[in-house]
């Protein structure tokens, strides 16, 4: 498959020092980068088709509509009253009849129109959080698949690599077997390895193409795409962002929230204030022109008592609220400062194997060889040198891995794991 081989070629530059820092950059020719995909358009086409952020942003609309429901004040009335109607014996006579109008006004009081509407915008805020929380989630859902991807690919040139070394070796083997230079039992180890490494292979390949079809499933598209270790660089770095969650969406939900719970006091402190309804009409009195004009309040009695026990648990809201995001706030700091050190000893890691192991192990590879052609190393030495170089680049593979997650969480949690262009619209 033409993304298998680009792929190869981009891992076996990356084995000679590959560093996943800043200065780190990866070339392709004008064909080759028409077929990869960026990891930053595979999250768009993933937010664009995941139907997560919509159900978000129904519930804003949701929200929306409270709002505006809220700032309504109490719908005044007509009332209509006929009294003394018109029966039989002595009360059929219809001059007796009277036929009263009102029209009937609540006066709201102590702010209650006011708080009721700012309530209602804090759950316009829960909900906007909504939105950007589903939109994070995605996003890393995205970049962990993608890393995934793009460094199972690496794993299977690598297994491409000592597939072909390790046939190689066979058919020189298979020589000096011929040639009663070597036993038999060298011929059929060497025969083992070939088919090891074959095995491992085809094993990575196709758990690549299924991993490339789990990432095209979510925008509903063909896997007819590649990803790599290049696709990955983004900005600076890691190191360049400093231990910060102001920005988190679960956060800021939490907030929203709060606002919401201190909202929701300003309500029952408008409740202490009683609303007075007050009422005009008239009134005619039979069949003749008479009539007489009427006019009323009403005022309920208790108000502060029965607002009370309403204002005490929005209190105790707001206080459990405020803990929890405290609370919150200190895991994801916690969280944070274990991604960044799970992330910066991987690359202490992986510039150690670089400027160490990997370049001893490379040339114990190329001593063993000589060696064996020269009749002083048996087959088993050159094997334990490939298998010592192999193994450490697998490990240096398994250590991008964890950067790269780490990397992931670590945006996931300060809330910058978006694209730039979905960044600046979110704000």
């Amino acid at each position: 498959m033409k993304f298998s081989i680009l792929s190869a070629t981009c891992a076996l530059a990356a084995a000679s020092g590959f560093l996943p820092a800043a200065a780190q950059t990866c070339t392709r020719d004008s064909e080759a980068a028409a077929l990869y995909l960026p990891l930053d358009e595979a999250v768009r086409r993933a937010l664009e088709s995941d139907l997560r952020p919509a159900a978000a942003r129904a519930a804003v609309a949701t929200a929306r509509a409270e709002r505006a429901i809220a700032a309504l004040r109490p719908a005044d009335s007509l009332s209509l009253e006929f009294e003394n109607f018109p029966g039989i014996g002595l009360g059929s006579e219809i001059e007796n009849l009277e036929v009263t109008g009102t029209f009937n006004r609540v006066w709201e009081r102590g702010g209650k129109r006011e708080a009721r509407t700012s309530l209602a915008e804090r759950s316009v805020d829960i909900a906007e959080a909504g939105v950007e929380i589903s939109k994070a989630e995605i996003a890393y859902e995205i970049q962990s698949l993608y890393v995934d991807l793009a460094l199972t690919q690496e794993r299977a040139s690598l297994a491409a690599e000592r597939l072909d070394a390790a046939r190689k070796a066979q058919a020189l083997i298979e020589k000096r077997v011929e040639a009663a230079r070597d036993p038999l039992l060298a011929g059929s180890r060497a025969t083992a390895d070939a088919l090891v490494a074959e095995g491992e292979l085809e094993r990575l390949t196709q758990e690549a193409e299924r991993l490339r079809a789990a990432l095209a499933d979510f925008w509903a598209g063909s896997p007819d795409f590649g990803v790599d270790i290049c696709g990955l660089s983004r900005g600076n770095g890691h190191d360049e962002h400093p231990l910060d969650v102001t920005g988190s969406p679960e956060l800021s939900r939490l907030e929203a929230e709060r606002r919401q719970a201190q909202a929701a006091i300003r309500v029952a402190e408008a409740d202490r204030v009683p609303d007075v309804t007050w009422s005009a009409g008239v009134r005619k009195f039979g069949t003749d022109e008479s009539l007489a004009v009427l006019g009323g309040v009403s005022v309920p009695l208790g108000a502060p008592k029965r607002a009370a026990p309403s204002e005490q648990k929005a209190a105790s809201q707001s206080r459990q609220i405020e803990a929890e995001a405290d609370a919150l706030r200190q895991s994801l700091l916690r969280e944070s400062a274990r991604l960044e050190r799970t992330a910066l000893n991987a690359l202490d890691a992986i510039r150690l194997l670089e400027t160490g192991p990997l370049p001893e192990a490379e040339r114990a590879v190329s001593l063993a060889n000589d060696g064996y052609a020269r009749g002083a190393f048996s087959y088993l030495d050159v094997l334990d040198a490939q298998k010592l170089l192999f193994g450490l680049r697998d490990q240096r593979l398994e250590l991008l891995r964890t950067y790269h997650l780490a990397e992931a969480a670590l945006a996931r949690i300060q809330a910058r794991n978006l694209p730039p262009s979905l960044q600046e619209t979110a704000q």
